[in-house]
């Protein structure tokens, strides 16, 4: 999902111009702006981007207090292209926003630029800004970042630093504005604020979250065009996570969202060697070549633990303590058609898949129609073991086709025994459990693109998409679900889908020789 203001300039995929390379003396004219904002490396997922004089003017005085724009701006110390992204996501004016960029983007410090020029620049706005991993944590940044920059930047007649311990604060005398630096949830309560940022949302627990939200939302009720700010890098897990909850609905155009990060859909397997996430973090990480250095990211790649540095550098989160549902509703249900099934085309691929209790095994046919969209097709769904052989045997012997199972599945195993002792035998593709990821993977990126079709009166496989989750394997690694409060779930209609679909789009069929006629 990427909204752009039409007026705008849109992103470029090719930017990686460093913003060095533009001169940001005259960024507060409006050409200028969009020419640096246009060099930012495309996020995965952004929201509308508005951008007007007042909030460019406000940033830059914001960028000049913290000593990164303007005559005493700290050497090398210039605004970036993803900090213009973030500035223009929230003028647009949602009330709720989310923002993900990996560790030395500027992420922190642009949402603290904003905040003072616009404490400066409006009359009586206050901001809180929290950290929620803790209060000490943020208190420590604004002593050591932000009062620093402060004092060597702004008129103390004008601009009043509070530096007591649980009292941090900026005051801007002439406007009456305040931003605040909280040390727990229980200062918000009572207060109106204009400004909330959540910084390290990726981080606390549940309950945590549940109370910062109940002691945050109505300090907003008074005051018009209020904002929340949620931001940090990738957390251990997703169920119950502010961070992750609120980019879920920035995807879905419910908020203000500036994202990067990797694709979701990177396992185990993708991450094993640098040479595999090089191009992952160019993609994902604006920061590199301005405010760090490759050789930099790929020594912590080296140092840190590996479920770590995806999270702060990727932005991948985990899944640690839960599962997450994996196909968007919505998607699913623009992509069904409506209509008699059709017979599978001549090249198609077959899979079946067992339920691990025995109870039903599905068996699907998966192609891609003229236009690339994988089709998928179930062509029957059994109770039992035992009425799945005939059933797969019929169908090998009809279309001439091998059967694709998932061969670490005993019940699958206890299937093909059963139909090896047939004649004739149905030839078979077993699948490694490599395989079974990337199956996964790939349909489920299929969906989020809508790049699918499938057959509205086909409900088994309706409600077997609705009911899959994420399953946790490995460390980046993930398989389809159950729900663990319903582990009698039939998804094994996805599950057959996914090894069809694999099979089909990786399978090159055979070219015979002609035989020789003898003179």
């Amino acid at each position: 999902m990427v909204k752009c203001d039409p007026t705008t300039t849109p992103l470029r995929e090719d930017a990686r111009t460093p913003a060095k390379a533009l001169s940001v003396a005259v960024l507060s004219d409006r050409d200028d702006w969009l020419s640096l904002r246009a060099r930012a490396l495309p996020p995965l997922h952004v929201s509308e981007l508005v951008t007007t004089e007042d909030d460019r003017r406000e940033f830059l005085r914001g960028a000049e207090m913290l000593r990164f724009y303007g005559d005493g701006a700290m050497r090398g110390r210039v605004p970036q292209p993803q900090q213009l992204l973030v500035v223009d996501a929230l003028a647009a004016g949602d009330s709720r926003n989310a923002v993900l960029l990996p560790r030395r983007s500027s992420k922190s410090t642009t949402l603290i630029a904003i905040a003072l020029g616009r404490a400066e620049a409006r009359e009586d706005y206050r901001v809180a800004v929290l950290t929620l991993t803790t209060g000490k944590a943020g208190r420590s940044r604004f002593q050591k970042d932000v009062v620093p920059a402060l004092d060597r930047s702004t008129d103390r007649e004008q601009v009043k630093i509070v530096r007591a311990a649980g009292q941090e604060r900026v005051e801007f005398r002439e406007s009456g504005g305040i931003v605040a630096w909280l040390s727990t949830m229980d200062d918000l309560r009572g207060e109106a604020f204009d400004l909330i940022i959540l910084d390290e949302a990726g981080e606390p627990d549940p309950q945590k979250v549940e109370d910062t939200l109940a002691a945050a939302m109505p300090t907003l009720d008074t005051r018009p065009d209020a904002q929340i700010v949620v931001a940090g890098t990738a957390g251990k897990y997703r169920a119950g996570n502010l961070l992750w909850d609120w980019l879920e609905l920035g995807r879905k155009g419910r908020a203000g969202i500036v994202e990067y990060a990797m694709p979701d859909t990177v396992q185990d397997e993708d991450v094993e060697t640098w040479e595999q996430v090089e191009p992952l973090i160019l993609a994902a990480h604006p920061g590199i070549g301005t405010l760090t250095t490759l050789e930099r990211v790929r020594g912590n790649f080296e140092t840190l633990p590996r479920l770590v540095f995806m999270a702060e550098y990727g932005g991948l989160f985990g899944d640690e303590g839960g599962t997450t549902t994996l196909f968007d509703p919505m998607k699913w249900a623009r992509t069904g058609v409506d209509g008699a099934f059709p017979e599978p085309p001549d090249r198609f691929s077959l899979a079946f898949a067992p339920h691990p209790d025995q109870t039903c095994v599905s068996v699907v046919a998966a192609w891609r129609d003229d236009d690339g969209r994988a089709v998928a097709l179930l062509l029957d769904d059994v109770a039992g073991i035992d009425k799945a052989v005939p059933v797969l045997a019929r169908l090998a012997r009809t279309y001439r086709v091998p059967v694709v199972y998932d061969a670490g599945s005993q019940v699958a195993q206890l299937i093909v025994e059963k139909l090896n002792r047939l004649t004739p035998r149905p030839k078979f593709e077993p699948y490694t459990y490599a395989d079974v990821k990337r199956a996964a993977s790939l349909i489920v990126d299929e969906v989020d693109r809508e790049n699918v079709i499938h057959y509205r009166d086909q409900t088994v496989l309706n409600e077997a998409v609705h009911r899959t989750v994420k399953r946790k394997s490995g460390d980046r690694g993930w398989l389809f679900g159950r729900a663990p409060k319903n582990p009698e779930h039939n998804i094994t209609p996805v599950e057959a889908w996914a090894l069809a679909q694999q099979h089909y789009d990786g399978y090159k069929p055979r070219v015979r020789a002609r035989g020789r006629v003898a003179a």
